[in-house]
């Protein structure tokens, strides 16, 4: 007969073991989510520190996440070698090895040094920038999932170790709602970047603790091979990897359309991330979540909107709920059939890899290989068709689906999927203009020139993603009439006219376009542009698309790159002579490069200028209020501001524009007041004044945020705008 102390010492030592385990789960659960957490917290935080060297442009963001994609596979792949090949007990100290060089190499965010761009290779560039800086951390916390989650079920037999990916989707997710909502408004760049390693630290020294806890538990009674599930096959594997991949096309896609058109700021990096990593949460939760009929249904109704919707939803806000909306169904899709084919756990490596490299395919593919052999955005309705193809092929050979082989409408329902194929892959892609004489796409966006027969004669534009960035008149007694923003009767036209005769004058131009401002050059004038797409520059000196850099009176000068930049390297060499006047617009679409606009960038101009200099930004944005965010970074370098509009007055060629003028000369401001203000006129019959002016008083600006190279809220204009459009009604002038 067993003695009765044997039970209670048996039952003292599971509970103990029970206990053990209880405290390692709690460490498990919280490992997860912050490796997580900082892996997504990295991405748009290394990002925005970069965006200002490459000129602000959307595409520096799809090159990003195209790096995220690889490093991520590269972080699965050891992970899957690890496990498979290094006893349990040697892969923590094989783990802490990685994560220890990983702390060696932070701070995660890019020196200074790496400033200087190379216009002809900037993907290349910020490739190496991002392997240098955030590789071995990435990769070592994109690592951490799979791994966790093997110690997890060595632990933890009888538990599923799916639900610490849930967990580690939480804590995705959680980074991107906290980034721009939380971390972005209050803390500066450099300050997060040094929190973010600290983090780093904590994190290492918890999963090294969950892999020193798993190193004895190491299966110990592994499953007989009878037992044990199929090893997935190359069609399974080719399955997930293809729908993980069209998944991250389709994300990319969508990212792309909304930081071309608005702004390339975290914000609208993150919603359409934080979009798809929803659906990674959804999806693995429960087969229940992402009904595929609804769900498909929503899609298709999410392209016919956007493509059919536009003037019914102009606002920006429906505009990013639409496109979100498609990314939505569509990536939930195509992460529920990635779901519902997951595999046993023994074989959860291998699922991460094959995800993770179809996820790097996808990102390679769309933000390298596509920019480089497209001439236009087609990123969007190729994922959108390459989604609805896998779909189709994965449906047909599930028996629940609708167009599986059981089911009796499987003709029927098939052939209306292959209709509507050629429909969704094409109903976004974008249409070439039928006046259409050049087009090309390079990394700072596409490049199109029109030429157009209008009631008063040919004209020949030229566009810059969706908006006009130039227009010359091709009759010969109007050929270098300055037109749309820069027309006669717009406040730079009246600027540029009310200069005294015999005045020479210095003009910097940052953001060339077709050269329209060197129509008011006159003999003496040194006309100096900026402009950081090779492309632009090639375009407006081509004689046979534009000449308005060509016979005029003025002297012409072209400097290539960033306008900031080059301006702050002219002022440190003093390599030439103070400007009269600056003017600055380098907006792509309606994207707003932030870096232009902060108070370091303001110094810049200001420096640039002649004491009684003036800078001249061009503001006009379908979507944001800028003049209090200029007028407050004038503000903080002592510039006073004006803001001056002008509708759309097509007998004069000039379109609707609205410009700040800023200046730290009194008496110019005043002059320059008095010079517009002559074009103030009551509205007569109906019709609105020609210009109205107002300026952004102090008071005001002391509750506008400032912006620095160090920190700036896009999201807090964006949301401001409707409140702050209106101007006053009668001109006012700075004291």
């Amino acid at each position: 007969m067993a003695s009765p102390e044997a039970p209670l010492s048996a039952t003292s030592q599971a509970s103990g073991a029970d206990s053990g385990k209880a405290g390692g789960l709690w460490l498990e659960l919280f490992a997860a989510f912050a490796a997580a957490f900082l892996l997504f917290a990295v991405q748009p935080l290394v990002a925005k520190r970069i965006l200002p060297w490459f000129g602000g442009t959307p595409e520096v963001w799809m090159v990003c996440l195209a790096f995220y994609q690889l490093a991520l596979f590269v972080g699965y792949a050891y992970a899957h070698g690890l496990i498979r090949f290094v006893p349990p007990r040697s892969q923590v100290l094989v783990h802490a090895a990685l994560l220890g060089l990983a702390v060696l190499v932070l701070p995660v965010l890019p020196e200074e040094s790496w400033r200087s761009i190379t216009p002809d290779s900037p993907r290349l560039q910020i490739l190496a920038m991002l392997t240098v800086f955030v590789g071995i951390p990435f990769c070592a916390l994109a690592s951490t999932g799979p791994l966790i989650q093997t110690w997890f079920a060595q632990r933890h037999a009888n538990s599923s170790p799916y639900r610490l990916y849930a967990v580690s989707n939480l804590g995705s997710f959680a980074a991107l709602l906290a980034y721009p909502l939380w971390v972005e408004p209050r803390f500066s760049i450099s300050a997060t970047g040094e929190a973010w390693s600290l983090a780093f630290a904590v994190t290492a020294v918890a999963i090294l603790t969950v892999g020193w806890l798993a190193r004895g538990a190491s299966l110990l009674e592994p499953k007989p091979a009878a037992a044990r599930s199929p090893r997935p096959g190359l069609r399974d594997c080719a399955r997930w990897a293809g729908l993980a991949g069209v998944a991250v096309a389709l994300l990319m896609g969508v990212s792309n359309k909304l930081t071309l058109d608005v702004a390339a700021v975290p914000f609208l990096w993150i919603l359409p991330l934080a979009t798809y990593l929803l659906t990674f949460v959804l999806a693995f939760a429960s087969e229940r979540f992402i009904p595929r009929r609804l769900f498909a249904g929503g899609a298709a109704s999410s392209a016919l909107l956007i493509a059919f919707g536009t003037k019914l939803f102009p606002g920006i806000e429906a505009q990013i709920a639409l496109y979100c909306s498609l990314l939505f169904f569509g990536a939930a899709c195509l992460h529920g059939e990635l779901a519902r084919g997951r595999p046993a756990p023994e074989w959860l490596t291998t699922f991460y890899l094959t995800i993770a490299g179809g996820g790097a395919l996808g990102g390679l593919l769309t933000g390298i290989a596509a920019p480089a052999l497209l001439n236009d955005y087609y990123e969007l309705p190729l994922s959108l068709g390459l989604a609805w193809g896998i779909l189709l092929l994965v449906w047909r050979r599930d028996p629940k689906s609708l167009l599986g082989p059981a089911s009796k409408r499987r003709t029927l329902a098939t052939g209306a999927a292959l209709l509507a194929l050629p429909l969704a892959t094409g109903i976004l892609a974008p249409r070439p203009h039928p006046d259409t004489i050049h087009h090309e796409r390079t990394f700072f966006g596409v490049v199109t020139v029109r030429e157009t027969e209008k009631p008063g004669g040919r004209e020949r534009q030229l566009w810059h993603g969706t908006t006009e960035h130039g227009m010359q008149l091709l009759e010969a007694a109007s050929r270098r009439t300055p037109t749309t923003y820069y027309g006669v009767r717009t406040p730079i036209g009246l600027l540029m006219q009310g200069r005294e005769p015999g005045d020479d004058t210095r003009v910097g131009v940052v953001g060339m376009g077709i050269g329209s401002l060197a129509g008011y050059g006159r003999e003496g004038d040194v006309f100096r542009f900026y402009e950081i797409d090779p492309a632009i520059v090639r375009i407006a000196r081509d004689p046979a698309l534009f000449d308005m850099l060509t016979g005029g009176d003025a002297k012409i000068e072209v400097v290539e790159g960033d306008g900031r930049i080059s301006l702050e390297a002219e002022n440190r060499e003093q390599s030439r002579e103070p400007f009269d006047i600056l003017v600055l617009d380098a907006f792509s679409s309606d994207a707003v490069p932030v870096h232009l606009l902060t108070r370091e960038a303001l110094s810049s101009y200001r420096a640039a200028l002649k004491p009684d200099g003036v800078l001249a930004v061009h503001i006009s944005n379908r979507y944001l209020n800028l003049a209090p965010v200029v007028a407050r970074a004038g503000s903080s370098v002592d510039m006073r501001n004006l803001v001056a509009f002008n509708p759309t007055l097509p007998g004069d060629h000039s379109d609707f524009s609205r410009w700040i003028f800023l200046s730290s000369a009194r008496m110019r401001m005043r002059q320059l007041h008095q010079t517009l203000a002559k074009a103030v006129q009551p509205a007569q019959e109906g019709r609105r004044s020609p210009m109205t002016l107002h300026f952004v008083p102090q008071n005001r600006l002391l509750k506008v945020p400032l912006w620095t190279d160090d920190w700036s809220d896009l999201w807090s204009t964006l949301a401001r705008r409707s409140g702050t459009q209106a101007a006053p009604a009668a001109p006012r002038i700075a004291p």
